[in-house]
């Protein structure tokens, strides 16, 4: 399968996420004395798991330890239609523990962290389902079982997406009433699009030198209340106070 254009950055991100050694096994910093060189510390647990099939489940410390190979992502699914989503608000990221295979293949697939939308789970599942590994190898270069994590990003919020360049009033009030509905722990505030357009506004002023100026915009709640009366304007304009 060839990877879709906006799965390929999620994609290399994953791959970067998934072998990242774990705290426990990066060097320690030397010591302002004379001593030896430091060594890297004992993995966390040092032995593997072992798993229903009796075979051993290394972590990507213990691969190193051991002197074998971390797996490679080798293909993933095409990123699928996500408009109908994407037009009810729907968007995040979901986080999957997982366990690739000797076989290349994702095994024991749990949700680490949700998106709060069953639908868009159940997608980036089907993702992880879909993509095919090239496996770890220990010394001998022999398949071996390793734990990973696996992240898949759906954004409709996204530098460069039409989605979130031509959102109009109405859609942004759909996709923040979603994410205030299913992250009711969270600050309106912290809805990713609003986070988005300030921070590239906040780093556009800095850019120019017209901090004061490029900063002084309406509330959130203020774009919200303006957006209400104009739906059909864009939402740059409402955040920009100019309706």
């Amino acid at each position: 399968m060839k990877l879709g254009a906006g799965m390929k950055g999620q994609l290399a991100f994953a791959v970067a996420m998934l072998f990242a050694a774990p705290v426990g096994a990066q060097t320690a910093p030397a010591k302002a004395t004379a001593a030896p060189p430091s060594a890297t510390k004992p993995c966390d647990p040092v032995a593997p798991e072992i798993g229903a099939n009796g075979d051993p489940i290394y972590t990507g410390c213990q691969i190193r330890t051991l002197g074998g190979t971390l797996p490679k992502l080798a293909s993933a699914p095409e990123e699928p239609d996500l408009t109908s989503l994407y037009q009810r608000g729907i968007q995040g990221g979901i986080i999957f523990d997982i366990v690739i295979g000797k076989d290349g293949r994702a095994h024991n697939v749990t949700v680490k962290v949700s998106s709060r939308s069953p639908e868009l789970d159940a997608i980036g599942l089907d993702i992880v389902n879909r993509s095919v590994f090239s496996p770890a190898t220990d010394r001998d270069g022999k398949p071996i079982d390793v734990k990973a994590v696996y992240p898949t990003y759906f954004w409709k919020d996204s530098i460069g997406k039409d989605e979130f360049t031509n959102k109009r009033c109405d859609q942004f009030l759909i996709d923040t009433a979603w994410h205030q509905n299913n992250f009711p722990e969270e600050k309106p505030e912290q809805y990713r699009g609003w986070l988005l357009i300030t921070g590239l506004l906040f780093a556009n002023s800095v850019q120019t030198g017209k901090l004061k100026k490029n900063l002084d915009l309406p509330t959130y709640s203020q774009v919200v209340e303006t957006c209400k009366s104009n739906p059909g304007e864009p939402f740059i304009a409402a955040v920009l106070g100019k309706p």
